[in-house]
């Protein structure tokens, strides 16, 4: 008996973005004649070299698909130097250095750019170099990537983040799924972000996140496009979303659940103050109290009141153990 195959589930963003047929690409206007690029498929796949090819196209790049003798700059991603060489003889290709060898990394700084960049050393893919970026070994984060635990625990995380742009994009993905009530995806939002927060560094190209754990194929599109667009679409879509404001404010409410949300959504609610207005909802002995100190419950402790707190506890404890550390920290939901 023949067996159906199903279709493999495609994001939305990989769907909308990068799996065009190039011959069904819209024809966009070429801005910078002088520069033809080729996109080298190896170690990279073919949805993200068809999502890389049609972004360039949009900022005005001439990008080729296939390598021709019009193509002046190759880039690559994650091949060394040597191995872009062996994979140019492969193509018989005789004399490489009418090409420039770049590494992806140049291909990003051009599209943050909307125009081409230099091709400086740290961009060019050199035979002495052992790193495609010619990184100086100062630079390099201070940890390697396989070492790093997939467990949150595990991590020693400080309170400087360093990619709060990311993880303040994968904290709204997250709580959007919470809503909907698919804890995988959310799981896998949160486990991103605490995961970033956690790096000493700031991420600034796909490269930086190579063999880390807890980074599934949803959290990487929204890096790339964060990266390069510097804002995710998806992550847009969300916040303008009705059903996620609603269920934002919703929520805020002490005693207030994702069920219950959902059912006063239905019913046409749409904010706190509609839910205030509306005497026929019954409510909880937790939701009144919710209502009732509402204002001060959504309202941040200021920096005042917090070191007032902090002096009260430290001459109770002195009282009783004068040589013992007092340390205010925060925080949390009530």
């Amino acid at each position: 008996m023949d067996r159906i195959k199903a279709p493999a589930v495609i994001s939305p963003r990989k769907r909308q973005k990068g799996l065009h047929s190039p011959k069904l690409s819209c024809s966009y206007e070429i801005k910078f004649t002088k520069f033809v690029i080729f996109i080298m498929q190896r170690k990279m796949g073919t949805t993200r070299r068809m999502f890389l090819m049609e972004l360039a196209r949009r900022k005005g790049f001439r990008v080729e698909s296939e390598l021709s003798d019009s193509v002046t700059h190759i880039v690559a991603e994650n091949n060394s130097y040597l191995e872009v060489l062996d994979w140019l003889k492969g193509q018989a290709v005789g004399d490489s250095s009418r090409f420039e060898l770049l590494d992806i990394s140049w291909f990003t700084a051009c599209m943050e750019a909307g125009r081409p960049v230099d091709s400086e050393m740290k961009y060019r893919l050199m035979k002495q170099c052992q790193s495609p970026l010619n990184i100086p070994e100062s630079e390099v984060p201070p940890f390697i990537a396989r070492k790093v635990s997939q467990y949150s625990c595990q991590r020693k995380t400080t309170l400087n983040n360093y990619n709060q742009k990311f993880t303040d994009a994968f904290e709204v993905m997250a709580e959007n799924y919470e809503f909907k009530e698919n804890e995988i995806f959310c799981l896998e939002f949160l486990r991103a972000a605490s995961l970033l927060k956690y790096l000493p560094f700031p991420v600034t190209r796909m490269k930086d996140i190579q063999g880390l754990p807890c980074l599934g194929d949803q959290v990487r599109d929204v890096i790339e496009e964060i990266i390069e667009e510097g804002e995710s679409s998806r992550v847009k879509e969300v916040l303008n979303d009705d059903r996620y404001k609603a269920f934002k404010q919703f929520t805020s409410v002490f005693g207030v659940g994702v069920k219950t949300s959902e059912k006063w959504y239905r019913m046409g609610l749409r904010t706190v103050e509609e839910l205030k207005a509306d005497k026929t909802l019954k409510l909880s002995k937790m939701q009144k109290a919710g209502f009732l100190y509402y204002e001060d419950l959504v309202s941040c402790v200021s920096k005042a009141e917090a070191d007032a707190v902090t002096l009260i506890v430290k001459n109770a404890v002195s009282t009783f153990l004068p040589d013992a550390l007092v340390t205010i920290t925060g925080g949390f939901r009530r």
